[in-house]
């Protein structure tokens, strides 16, 4: 297959998204932390994989630097977050973390993760407290009574079965 997995996970969700990646496709598979010792001339088609924090896809900077060494390779970002993957955030982020010519280029795909306030760190936890203070203090909109909902506990809304479109696009 040629393929390798490359990933960046704070609180699991992305790891075990790569992991699954990893069984599936019978490829080489790396956290972020080893991403210097990857030769990339040995692989047809790389998957880079991160978290979102505040709008931003995380560490997606390496990767957009690293496009030089990855021409005519098939390149895909799969991404994650708590946020159900028809919410219209979902297409936001693409059109703020890519530029229409990085799209191009990169094939990006995002996978619901969920919440894991035990594996986060104090400063995303406080962040996330400050998040649905907001909320609550805002909560006029059903919408937003939904979000706050969603986001008082802990949860994983992973799912394997949401990896076939990234999977085909690394076999094509």
């Amino acid at each position: 297959m040629n393929t390798v997995i490359i990933y960046s996970s704070k609180t699991g969700f992305t790891k075990k998204y790569a992991q699954w990646l990893k069984e599936d496709l019978s490829c080489d598979c790396f956290p972020y932390e080893e991403r210097n010792t990857v030769d990339f001339e040995k692989y047809r088609a790389v998957a880079f994989g991160s978290g979102c924090y505040i709008g931003k896809i995380n560490k997606l900077g390496w990767l957009k630097k690293q496009m030089p060494k990855l021409r005519g390779k098939r390149v895909a970002v799969f991404f994650t977050g708590a946020m159900p993957p028809d919410a219209p955030d979902v297409r936001r982020l693409e059109r703020e973390n890519f530029t229409p010519g990085e799209l191009e280029l990169i094939k990006p795909f995002y996978l619901q993760g969920g919440l894991n306030y035990a594996a986060m760190n104090p400063i995303d936890r406080l962040l996330m407290a400050g998040f649905r203070k907001m909320l609550k203090s805002h909560a006029d909109s059903s919408k937003e009574r939904v979000m706050l909902q969603n986001i008082q506990e802990s949860f994983d809304s992973t799912k394997h079965e949401s990896l076939a479109p990234l999977e085909e696009y690394l076999k094509q």
